[in-house]
Order: structure tokens, then C-alpha cells, then sequence
């Protein structure tokens, strides 16, 4: 094995001593091994940094990397690492299409009705609003959510039903998250080993083609899943409701309109 000191290292990788200190103390570059007061590098360290500059040269920046890296060498799940929000660009299709909008406190009570602070910060927990610096208005991550929420609120469904349906949804989502993500870590060690991370531009490739693969199989079978749950969902609903209905019509013929026993039941016997 090569082993290199770190300008020879820089030099290989057409870099600067400069940089190589810098990923190593962002952690993006193993410790280097010691021999005295000389630190030794080797072909592991040449790989990595090679990497790290095509890398950055692709518009990642440090933190991307490092969550990458990090999140692989802990065995996090590749679809956990591979974090749409920090490395969109790995994956050639945003799963998201979330349409934001800053709104003040004013405009969201007016399509939502009066938001209690504790409210407010609900909605913040559940990554629907995010606070603004000037601290009067709120990222809204999702304007079409907003108008479904507004919609229902002027249907007279009260916005904590809503937030509480839609928190339970999001348990079960997350759920089937996990799901995924855990198919996607077992077939990367399954094809390339456990510990592996990619160094080179077509292992991330690679990769991000297999998160992106998986997502859409995922969303394309979620909605249809779904759409077939809510017509199960709802004829139920509907069958319950028509025999809750037919049995207050037939109790209510038993005895006749002007029976006042009619509204409060059989008489005792």
C-alpha cells in the first residue's frame, strides 16, 4: 500500500495541504496514522479525498458529504443517508414537489381561523409552518396543504381535528418509511457488502438510481394503496351510517310520530 505525507497527498489529488487540513477536521478524512511526529496517509485516504473533490467540484458541500459518510459508517438505512432535504441532488427526482410560501400570522388565521400559540407551534412540530427571522411571518413548506386545511376549516372541521388526523397519517407514513428504507439498506449490503460506501462518481450513481428506483415504486404503490383504502374506507363508512339510519326509521315507525316513547326508546315491560 502507497503511503503518502500530506502535501505528497495534496499533490496526488490536486489539491492543497490547506483543503486536505480542512476535510480532516470536518471529519470528511480519517485520522492519519502516526509515526512519531510524521502523519502517514494511504491509498484509503487518496480514494476518499479524490472523491470528496469531485464531490464539491458537483456543488456538495462539506455537510452533505459528511452526512453521507457519517450516516453510512453508523449503519444508518441508505434511504436515512441519502436525505432528500440535504442531498436532492443525489437523487434524480425530487420526491417532494412542495410548493412553499412565506404568509404572515394575519393571512394564515385568516384562511385558518385564530391560531393559538400553542397551535402555532404545533403546526412548526409537524413541519408544516417554519419561523421567519423577522418573526412575524412563517414559511408555509406546503401552500396546497394550507388550502386543503382552509377548505375543510370553512367545511366547520375544527383546524385540531385536522391536525390530529393528519398526525395519525404521518405515524403510519413514517412507519412504511422505515419499511422502505430498511429494503433499500439490506439490498445495498446484499449486492456490495456491509460497511460500503461509494467513492467513485458511478457507485454514487449507482446508489442514488437505487433510492430513486425504490421511491417510486413506493409513492406509485402508496397512492393506489391508498386510494383503494379510502373507497373500502368510506363504503364502510357509508353502509354504517345507512344502517344506523334504517334502525333509527324502523324504531321510530314501531311507535308513530305522536308516540313519545319514539325518542326515548321501547317502553319498559
Amino acid at each position: 500500500m502507497t503511503e503518502y505525507r500530506i502535501d505528497d497527498l495534496a499533490r496526488e489529488a490536486g489539491t492543497t495541504t490547506r483543503n486536505v487540513r480542512v476535510y480532516l477536521d470536518n471529519g470528511l478524512l480519517p485520522r492519519p496514522q502516526r509515526r512519531g511526529r510524521t502523519a502517514i496517509y494511504t491509498d484509503e485516504h487518496l480514494t476518499r479525498l479524490q472523491a470528496i473533490i469531485r464531490l464539491l467540484g458537483q456543488g456538495f458541500t462539506v455537510k452533505h458529504i459528511l452526512k453521507f459518510i457519517t450516516g453510512v459508517q453508523r449503519g444508518q438505512g441508505l434511504v436515512e443517508v441519502l436525505d432528500l432535504t440535504d442531498l436532492g441532488e443525489l437523487v434524480t427526482e425530487p420526491f417532494s414537489r412542495a410548493k412553499p410560501l412565506t404568509m404572515p400570522r394575519a393571512q394564515l388565521e385568516a384562511r385558518l381561523g385564530p391560531l393559538s400559540d400553542a397551535t402555532v407551534q404545533q403546526l412548526i412540530a409537524s413541519d408544516i409552518l417554519e419561523p421567519t427571522d423577522d418573526g412575524e411571518s412563517y414559511l408555509v413548506r406546503d401552500r396546497d396543504l394550507i388550502d386543503d386545511f382552509a377548505k375543510l376549516v370553512s367545511r366547520n372541521m375544527p383546524l385540531s381535528a385536522i391536525l390530529a388526523t393528519t398526525a395519525a397519517v404521518d405515524q403510519k407514513l413514517d412507519e412504511a418509511a422505515h419499511v422502505l428504507s430498511a429494503a433499500a439498506h439490506a439490498e445495498v449490503v446484499r449486492q456490495r457488502g456491509a460497511g460500503w460506501y461509494p467513492v467513485h462518481d458511478a457507485e454514487f450513481a449507482w446508489a442514488a438510481d437505487l433510492v430513486d428506483v425504490m421511491r417510486r415504486v413506493a409513492r406509485r404503490r402508496a397512492h393506489a394503496s391508498m386510494d383503494r383504502a379510502l373507497d373500502r374506507a368510506t363504503r364502510a363508512q357509508l353502509r354504517q351510517y345507512r344502517k344506523q339510519h334504517d334502525d333509527a326509521t324502523t324504531e321510530a315507525s314501531r311507535y308513530g310520530p305522536d308516540d313519545p316513547s319514539a325518542s326515548i326508546g321501547a317502553p319498559n315491560t
